[in-house]
């Protein structure tokens, strides 16, 4: 089976001159946690992606004022990413072995084709249930190990 097959089809993208409020709210609006980055809005070559994690660590977590920062600021630039003619089993494998959750899509020109996610995989084609759990386990291993102390956060 092909990527195209399942994957969402015209995502919602933002541009590296966004806003970080801008992008936030169409997150929140269409309830997703990842825009592809383009170019410009008449050029949809895929520049990076920014994700809702990227945005609270990045820019809450760093204190930032979400009104003064652009996406520029706080997304992945030239992001792994597969091809709208790939098989599913390849997208997995690169999913599995980059630790993502979602993939964007592209087609011949790198233009924005689509969002590739572990959840479009579940239940379609030749991909079965055992080999998501086996995925998303890889996904969630930690890329390195924790060298600090977490600090406990508690209520005043």
């Amino acid at each position: 089976m092909k990527v195209y097959e399942v994957m969402t089809k015209n995502p919602a993208f933002c541009c590296p001159s966004s806003s970080v409020v801008n992008a936030a709210t169409t997150m929140q609006e269409l309830n997703i946690g990842v825009l592809p980055v383009v170019l410009d809005p008449t050029n949809p070559r895929l520049v990076g992606m920014v994700t809702d994690r990227d945005l609270c660590l990045h820019v809450v977590a760093g204190g930032k004022d979400p009104a003064d920062i652009w996406i520029s600021e706080c997304m992945t630039a030239d992001p792994i990413c597969c091809a709208v003619g790939d098989d599913v089993r390849y997208a997995l494998e690169l999913m599995e072995e980059h630790q993502v959750r979602r993939l964007p899509v592209v087609n011949g020109r790198h233009e924005v084709a689509g969002i590739l996610s572990l959840g479009d995989l579940v239940g379609r084609g030749s991909i079965t249930s055992v080999e998501i759990a086996e995925a998303l386990r890889t996904i969630r291993e930690p890329v390195r190990e924790a060298t600090e102390p977490i600090e406990m956060i508690t209520a005043a």
